[in-house]
């Protein structure tokens, strides 16, 4: 299995990292000397009743102005630069028009080719549960080549959907009259879920499609094939 499944979630996957170890060294610098002020000051009688006046500290207020400060700047660049690579594609991206519809999509290759997944594509009609992605009709699925960026453009035919790929951890409006767009690379040959995460209708639950993601040599041939 390779290192990285996919991205953008690996952007997202750091980006939490760096905001986690912030926060928990942010909680110790609060909740350590605040522990200890409790139990140092703990009242106890015959010590310390009496209050004492303290005068301000100068240089640790502006310390504890200075780091703050340097903290959110650090955060907000590094979430800037890690939204930029989520919003622009990198070069070279294939390009794909996904068309919602209540309730499925329709994915548009560069060379016309066209695959529909339908909500009842995707389900057990015993059952109505969900198959499993690899039980799925290959007809129905979307192939895509790996270790390829791929670039979405994305719209709707009637109400606003929400294109949602499960192991990129992105996901994007499609927008009735408006092209959206998004993109992601999954490195994994296997299949991979696609849900719809706007509220669109009695079928929104079932609204979704499934990724196969093949080596290149594969898709290319696949890709010409009616």
């Amino acid at each position: 299995m390779k290192e990285v499944l996919a991205y953008p979630a690996q952007y997202w996957h750091t980006m939490y990292e760096i905001w986690l170890f912030i926060s928990v060294v942010i909680y110790l610098v609060v909740f350590l000397p605040a522990l200890y002020f409790l139990i140092r000051y703990r009242y106890r009688r015959g010590v310390n009743e009496k209050a004492q006046h303290v005068h301000e500290s100068k240089a640790l207020e502006v310390l504890w102005t200075i780091i703050p400060t340097i903290v959110v700047i650090y955060l907000a660049t590094q979430s800037f630069a890690f939204y930029r690579i989520q919003r622009n594609a990198p070069e070279g991206a294939m390009e794909v028009k996904v068309t919602a519809f209540m309730w499925g999509w329709e994915f548009e290759y560069p060379n016309g080719k066209k695959v529909y997944s339908f909500f009842n594509s995707v389900v057990n009609p015993e059952t109505n549960a969900y198959l499993k992605p690899e039980e799925v009709n290959d007809m129905f699925k979307a192939y895509i080549p790996e270790d390829t960026p791929v670039k979405v453009l994305l719209t709707s035919r009637d109400v606003i959907h929400s294109f949602y790929v499960q192991p990129a951890k992105v996901t994007e409006d499609a927008v009735p009259g408006r092209i959206t767009h998004m993109w992601f690379q999954i490195n994994e040959p296997g299949n991979y879920w696609v849900f719809c995460r706007e509220y669109c209708g009695t079928q929104h639950s079932r609204m979704a499609a499934v990724l196969k993601v093949v080596p290149k040599e594969e898709f290319n041939k696949w890709l010409q094939t009616n």
